[in-house]
């Protein structure tokens, strides 16, 4: 009688249709599916002769970028300069110029005997602009002997300099202290502020040491 019974409820269930030949990956809630799934191996096919020619090489090529040179300024901190290229001059016309670097006779009192800088006398009201892209640390209209004077720090081929504008109108200054500025852009315009005989830009400029070197020597190599 049991056999029976349980002859008929083993014939009311009907069986699982899985066979040997099922091989249909399947989720569980125990464990990822498999991919049964076979799929070719990727190839990548190059020249006949079996290497990857010298121009597909250097297309992969990536010119890195030389790091910035970092400068402490006392009223900045730290201030980071990226590497320049482009150098103009400092005015319109370069060619007019009252005084170079070196050995003078001082032209007025209280005057220095070697001048520090060099004198463009391109006219009164001249825009003064940076030479190269660079930072503003100093921007004042109390720059003593200088008179109105701003101060511009770049990273030229790796190498810290500073160019300083002075003898600038009053009220002239466009820009301000920790601005990063371009090569071209105006800064202010021709005076004759401070210790100054006659309209001029006096531009001295100087390396990380703080020693004084021939700007228009310096200029001309470099702008031709």
């Amino acid at each position: 009688m049991s056999f029976a019974g349980a002859m008929m409820v083993a014939t009311s269930v009907p069986a699982l249709a899985v066979t040997a030949t099922d091989t249909i990956a399947r989720a569980s809630v125990y464990a990822p599916a498999e991919d049964t799934i076979e799929y070719a191996p990727q190839t990548v096919e190059v020249g006949s002769e079996g290497i990857m020619s010298e121009l597909a090489a250097e297309q992969y090529d990536v010119e890195v970028a030389p790091p910035p040179i970092t400068s402490e300024v006392a009223s900045l901190g730290s201030v980071q300069l990226i590497d320049t290229d482009t150098i103009v001059w400092p005015v319109q016309t370069p060619e007019k110029r009252s005084g170079g670097y070196g050995p003078r006779s001082a032209p007025c009192a209280g005057c220095s005997t070697f001048h520090d800088g060099v004198d463009f006398t391109p006219g009164n009201g001249t825009p003064v602009m940076s030479i190269a892209d660079g930072v503003v640390v100093l921007a004042t209209e109390n720059g003593g002997g200088l008179g109105v004077n701003v101060e511009v720090q770049h990273n030229i081929g790796g190498e810290l300099i500073t160019s300083s504008y002075a003898h600038m109108q009053f009220g002239s200054i466009a820009v301000s202290v920790g601005q990063q500025v371009t090569a071209g852009q105006q800064l202010g315009v021709v005076g004759t502020t401070g210790q100054s005989t006659g309209p001029h830009l006096h531009l001295e400029m100087f390396g990380g040491d703080g020693a004084r070197f021939d700007g228009f020597a310096w200029l001309s190599a470099r702008i031709g």
